[in-house]
């Protein structure tokens, strides 16, 4: 479920019903969820946690907050786009 950023499988909607759709919109949004979560807990390792005292850690954090950042506004996308299919 929270793989949606790296897969396609999900996004074959020509066949779906509207429950179908509803359910995958729902997905979406809890991977976004998921994606933003690891995005703020990350801020707040570089600014409170290890990150403030390690760089090593903070970079990582920052290059994972890009990538998840990515995955976030890919799925934008995709929550938009399967709403404007939604009759």
């Amino acid at each position: 479920m929270f793989y949606i950023c790296k897969t396609n499988y999900l996004f074959n909607t020509i066949k779906m019903n509207r429950t179908e759709k509803l359910k995958l919109l729902l997905e979406i949004e809890e991977a976004r969820f998921s994606f933003y979560q690891k995005a703020n807990e990350a801020e707040w390792s570089n600014h409170f946690g290890p990150g403030l005292e390690f760089e090593s850690i903070r970079n990582k954090n920052t290059h994972n907050m890009e990538i998840w950042q990515m995955c976030i506004d890919r799925l934008n996308q995709r929550f938009t786009k399967q709403l404007e299919t939604l009759k």
